[in-house]
């Protein structure tokens, strides 16, 4: 039989992976990591300022710091058989689009670990959650706005968090609210990257809130009628991202299948950083 050679293909078209560049936007914890485990200090209690004080000496106290270990998560890849005879009647190399596959669906799923830990629980002081209530859009959901956005900013500056360390990562169909809203503005926003004060990305694998209860689903949990999903909003200097050790795994010429088996294995972790300075946007029904 005739070796079958797909000459007319120059180029293999990998699936589409999503913008990730927000993850940039953390603190870097690689070099606290050690034996893929993540050694931090829980900062002890802030010192009591005293005012017109006429008491002498002043007190004096020390900060008891917790440490931390956290061993960082281990992510997977399924395995992947390449066969010599594909191989060889590819007119690709077809190992290599397989070792990209691999590295792409490791950035998706630990970017929405990233997305999903970066995203408060629920509403509270330090952890601002809102619910749009604009005009309904097409996908059934109230719109946000740029009101919205600033809102969300008031709620940090109320914090004293430094406006310039802001950013907002939009799901795809809070990007189109914006759109329809107002579409020179929302060019203007394209072409800075900025949306107010904040750096602006976009990310569709961004977590889910329970619309009944206001609480963030679990992570990978089956999205049902009443669940909406958020835009996130943090304070970069907040939010960190830390990974540890990757490891390929290969067996080549194997005798029973003909072929190479291959994949992948990356340790990483990304958490807030004190639980605090992290918000999120979800759209009411």
């Amino acid at each position: 039989m005739a070796i079958e050679r797909e000459l007319w293909i120059e180029m293999i078209k990998e699936g589409m992976v999503p913008d990730t560049s927000f993850l940039s936007h953390s603190v870097n914890m690689d070099e606290h990591v050690r034996e893929n485990v993540l050694h931090l200090q829980e900062a002890g209690i802030d010192p009591e300022v005293l005012v017109d004080n006429d008491v002498w000496p002043i007190p004096v106290t020390t900060r008891v710091d917790i440490p931390l270990e956290l061993p960082l998560h281990t992510f997977d890849t399924v395995n992947t058989l390449v066969r010599n005879v594909e191989e060889m009647e590819s007119s690709y190399n077809k190992m290599e689009s397989v070792v990209r596959s691999h590295r792409n669906s490791l950035k998706k799923k630990i970017s929405r670990h990233a997305a999903y830990n970066w995203c408060p629980s629920k509403d509270s002081e330090m952890t601002p959650v809102l619910v749009s209530d604009g005009a309904v859009n097409k996908a059934g959901l109230k719109r946000i706005s740029f009101e919205d956005i600033l809102t969300m900013e008031a709620r940090f500056r109320a914090l004293e968090v430094e406006m310039d360390s802001l950013v907002v990562v939009l799901n795809p169909i809070h990007l189109a609210d914006l759109q329809a809203e107002d579409l020179k503005l929302y060019k203007e926003v394209l072409a800075a990257g900025k949306i107010f004060n904040s750096k602006l990305f976009t990310f569709p694998g961004l977590p889910y809130f329970d619309t009944t209860t206001g609480q963030k689903k679990a992570f990978g949990s089956a999205i049902t009628a009443t669940d909406s999903q958020a835009s996130l909003m943090y304070c970069e200097t907040e939010v960190c991202l830390a990974r540890g050790d990757t490891e390929v795994f290969a067996r080549y010429k194997d005798p029973k299948d003909r072929g190479d088996i291959i994949g992948f294995q990356q340790r990483a972790m990304a958490l807030p950083i004190r639980g605090k300075y992290i918000g999120a946007i979800y759209s009411g029904k």
